[in-house]
């Protein structure tokens, strides 16, 4: 149903509607909220009052970016000492750098094709998945979403393992790790029961931490809650910073080792990486280009100074040289030692879990309502279950699912749904307006090319 030209303005009229009810389409914009701006969809206009059900809730712009922050700044920032310290803190910093400029590439890229997949589809839910596939066809749109639906539940598998580990820690002291992965070998009985109960408390742990947080990722007050968590997450960053900064060795910072410093690029992208969000950040700015794209840039520099700061603290300590040259666990390390860092550490780890466990159940809940065909309600018990229990039951395996979830998840998935993707999507869409220019073809080629070979390489150094 196209708009009808009357006396030099476009109408908008519905079927069975007479001329007394007639309402042009710049009246229709304007009478939607504000943060409806650029409506173009006249599908989206007709059936505008399914979007609060299909498509969620609105939120303010803060709140949309704060959802951004949480997603990217995830628990697996206590990975990032593990990871670079090998290669020292420069090389570190120049991988944050490009990390964030690639990454917010990608998700600009994407934010014009899922708003019109939205506007499109206000009767059912959008994902990534929807997205890709209305652009490249169902067989790529399977393909993305598996890959999304791993990528997602690989996350998760870290954040709730390493939750189950920040609870043994808590009630077990920094002896827990040590008694978990002894598993009561050469200690007799004793040490294997100490052992059990360590893997037991860790395990409740991570049960505990899905059923509340997934609970508070499908409530109204999503937004909020993840607030208050990236507020906390702010919170230790600063306290850590304040803390450690007068254990600092400048020295320490300038070492480095390019060779030694690219495998940790993926753990880098994997932690920093966002784009799964951005459905859900279409949904609380109700479709507004600027804003969504205002979100994103903002919501996704924050983590990437923390970083920045949280690995300077780590990598420039004289007292974690050694730990870090035998390439352990700094963070761990941290958190065994206690004190004032070693708390405000475990504020980090526990706010950013949270964070980046509200921010992919939502996600994830998103996905599976859209790709089984579903309502988006907490009351719906089919979509709670496919959201929360898989990785739930994975995480049972325990904490040292950690790192080798984030890296395979920034190996493989990342690079294929963040790098490979956006531009072949981007691409169709500026082809089918007969909008391709030749700039547009050199830079969407080069980021499709490159993701693809960075994701054969990193695939062969698994």
């Amino acid at each position: 149903m196209a708009p009808e030209t009357i006396g030099g303005k476009e109408f908008l009229i519905l079927p069975g509607s007479s001329t007394l009810e007639l309402r042009s389409v710049d009246e229709l914009d304007e009478s939607l909220p504000a943060a409806r701006s650029c409506v173009e969809s006249e599908t989206f206009l007709v059936n505008a009052s399914a979007d609060d059900v299909a498509h969620g809730e609105a939120g303010e712009e803060w709140e949309a970016a704060l959802l951004v922050t949480g997603t990217a700044v995830g628990g697996g920032c206590m990975a990032l000492p593990y990871f670079t310290s090998a290669g020292g803190f420069l090389p570190a910093l120049a991988m944050l750098a490009l990390s964030y400029a690639l990454l917010l590439g990608s998700a600009l890229v994407l934010v014009e094709p899922t708003i019109r997949v939205w506007e499109d589809r206000p009767g059912k839910a959008v994902s990534m998945s929807s997205v890709v596939e209305t652009y490249l066809g169902p067989r790529v749109g399977l393909a993305a979403g598996v890959t999304f639906w791993t990528l997602i539940n690989c996350t998760l598998v870290s954040q709730l393992a390493k939750c189950g580990e920040l609870v043994a820690t808590a009630v077990f002291g920094g002896a827990a790790a040590a008694a978990a992965g002894a598993g009561g070998v050469g200690g007799g009985s004793a040490a294997a029961a100490a052992a059990a109960t360590v893997v037991w408390v860790s395990r409740l742990g991570s049960v505990v931490a899905a059923a509340t947080l997934s609970a508070a990722a499908l409530s109204r007050g999503a937004g909020r809650i993840n607030a208050v968590a990236t507020a906390g997450l702010f919170g230790g960053f600063a306290s850590a910073c304040v803390v450690g900064a007068p254990g600092v060795n400048p020295a320490l910072l300038l070492t480095s080792n390019l060779a030694a410093a690219a495998p940790a690029l993926p753990a880098i992208m994997q932690t920093m990486t966002y784009a799964e969000a951005i459905p859900t950040v279409v949904d609380m700015c109700r479709g507004s280009r600027a804003k969504t794209r205002r979100v994103l840039a903002l919501g996704s520099l924050g983590p990437a100074l923390m970083y920045a700061l949280w690995l300077a603290v780590t990598l420039g300590r004289d007292s974690l040289a050694k730990c870090a040259a035998a390439g352990g666990d700094l963070a761990g390390k941290i958190l065994a030692d206690g004190g004032a860092l070693g708390l405000a550490t475990a504020t980090i780890a526990a706010c950013a879990s949270a964070s980046t466990l509200i921010g992919c159940y939502l996600a994830l809940s998103r996905f599976n309502a859209d790709a089984f065909d579903t309502n988006l309600s907490a009351r719906n018990v089919k979509l709670v279950a496919l959201t929360v229990l898989p990785s739930l039951l994975v995480s049972m395996k325990g904490p040292e699912l950690y790192y080798l979830m984030i890296k395979f998840a920034g190996t493989v998935p990342v690079a294929f749904l963040w790098g490979v993707l956006p531009p072949l999507v981007c691409w169709r869409m500026l082809d089918g307006e007969k909008r391709l220019t030749g700039a547009w073809r050199a830079v969407l080629g080069t980021g499709a090319i490159g993701s693809t070979i960075a994701m054969a390489v990193g695939a062969m150094t698994m």
